[in-house]
């Protein structure tokens, strides 16, 4: 494995135990009288869904002052069920189905909504698409500079990443232009969808994989390019103009608390739904 993404990886860790630490510290300082009786709802997972749960969270909080919702900082689909499964956090939320093994082990899912995938740079690039040639090209070695010469820097996820199956899904030739950037040196990978969001707006020129729903919720300073001429949105991915998505769930185990049962009916209520919309989602 590449330096740069043990690196990483070693500092999601951290991260994540850290994050864990500082969490069961303020739950305990803050059980005080007006909270001894709130329950809280633990959510993790997926790093692209995090910034829009905390929305829905925030929203029915303050429509349920009894229940506290707290989102963990991300752990990805699989740390996030294998956390559910284990009692850590309560709802986890992934880009992917279940397998097998995880519902032999309990967990039950529910699709909440579908976001645009999208290839995604700054939002001060003047380029707005490419198409899908242009990427093969790009993620190939051979097409290297932006329209206006600046030279385009590839953000990379990890080999077997969802975000890397998604692009190599795309085409034969696609899936052969990323197995070959895979393996060339100095490329920048990132562990998670924060860290590939932060590369791509911190290095010049960057282009690499996103979704609308986390450019969105996390208010980031990036633009989701057209991709073959169609803009990638909640209404070309309803009407399978734009062919590229993601399938967001809900994962928990089949008995689970009121309090948790009532959130997720939330997220699925038309208020949720106006929320999802907001953030670059379509519901069903």
């Amino acid at each position: 494995m590449k330096p740069l993404v043990v690196d990483a990886i070693a500092r999601r860790i951290r991260e994540s135990a850290a994050a864990a630490l500082l969490l069961a510290g303020v739950t305990a300082l803050s059980c005080g009288p007006d909270l001894a009786h709130a329950e809280e709802i633990k959510i993790g997972g997926t790093g692209g869904a995090l910034a829009t749960m905390r929305i829905l969270g925030e929203a029915y909080a303050a429509a349920q002052p009894g229940t506290e919702i707290t989102v963990l900082p991300s752990l990805g689909s699989s740390g996030g069920i294998k956390a559910m499964l284990s009692g850590v956090i309560q709802i986890a939320v992934t880009s992917r189905a279940l397998t097998d093994t995880e519902i032999s082990a309990g967990a039950v899912q529910i699709a909440y909504a579908r976001t645009p995938f999208v290839f995604a740079t700054a939002s001060t690039n003047a380029t707005t698409g490419l198409s899908l040639q242009e990427l093969v090209e790009i993620y190939a070695g051979r097409s290297v500079h932006w329209p206006d010469g600046r030279r385009i820097r590839l953000v990379m996820r990890p080999t077997g990443d969802s975000d890397s199956d998604m692009i190599k899904s795309m085409s034969p030739a696609m899936d052969l232009a990323l197995s070959r950037a895979e393996t060339r040196k100095g490329m920048a990978f990132a562990v998670t969808d924060q860290d590939a969001a932060d590369n791509l707006e911190r290095i010049p020129g960057a282009l690499g994989p996103s979704t609308l729903a986390q450019i969105l919720s996390e208010k980031r300073a990036l633009k989701a390019l057209e991709l073959d001429d169609v803009e990638p949105s909640r209404t070309t991915i309803a009407d399978g103009s734009y062919p590229y998505d993601k399938t967001l769930f809900m994962v928990t185990r089949s008995e689970t608390s009121t309090a948790v049962r009532d959130f997720i009916s939330f997220v699925r209520s038309v208020a949720g739904a106006d929320i999802l919309t907001r953030t670059g989602h379509w519901v069903q």
